[in-house]
């Protein structure tokens, strides 16, 4: 499975930093989001693009390699893991612990941050938790909004969520937790490099992401539980 690593994004919504790009194979089978769920990186067309040449290895570096290049990022950079793709798997809805940690261990100096759809087992957990705790930001990416509830309650990790196209960007509290839309969703003016928010392992506050794009329609049926 390949990794690719692009230095400087080119993306609006994420600006000028670091981004990575996984095989589709680092999906886990429990994101509802796949093929025509409504996943955002299906429904851009370059995106998905890249997505595929990067499945099919004509992009991309092995992991090691991919650790190895993370590592050499300069000290405080914000880095974003998986534009398309999710952790490296040891089995379809297993993270690879193991793997998990020699890139915690690469970004230590570093701000990066991701989302995953592995489903939260306590293996899973586990693991999402150390690398929270080394400095490496998972965020637990929830189907709907009663869905983070419970993973923020469950777990108190960070949460991400998609949410209904309506969802508005009003800061609201649900069953006694607190959700902000992403202002990127909203805003020109704003970027994954200049908000920051996704990439903070200790917020109180579950990020949401109305849903968008070509597939808008599909991602809200699954938004709306």
């Amino acid at each position: 499975m390949k990794i690719s690593l692009t230095k400087v994004s080119s993306n609006k919504k994420i600006g000028a930093i670091p981004c990575t790009t996984s095989s589709r194979h680092t999906c886990p089978p429990a994101c509802p989001l796949q093929g025509d769920g409504g996943c955002y990186a299906e429904a851009g067309y370059y995106t998905r693009l890249h997505w595929e040449k990067v499945t099919d290895g004509f992009r991309g570096a092995d992991y090691s390699a991919f650790v190895d290049a993370i590592s050499q990022l300069k000290n405080g950079q914000l880095w974003r893991h998986n534009v398309a793709g999710d952790l490296m798997p040891s089995a379809p809805n297993t993270i690879d612990a193991e793997a998990l940690r020699a890139l915690v261990k690469a970004n230590k100096g570093k701000r990066g941050f991701t989302y995953t759809h592995y489903p939260d087992t306590a293996e899973n957990i586990a693991a999402i938790r150390e690398a929270n705790n080394g400095g490496f930001t998972i965020n637990l990416s929830a189907n709907n909004i009663a869905h983070a509830v419970q993973l923020r309650k469950a777990h108190g990790l960070p949460v991400a969520t998609i949410a209904p196209i309506d969802h508005g960007k009003e800061t609201r509290i649900i069953d006694g937790v607190r959700f902000v839309t992403c202002p990127a969703t909203y805003r020109d003016d704003t970027t994954c490099n200049s908000c920051r928010l996704c990439a903070a392992p200790n917020r109180d506050v579950v990020v949401a992401f109305p849903a968008h794009g070509t597939r808008a329609k599909n991602a809200n049926i699954i938004a709306r539980g």
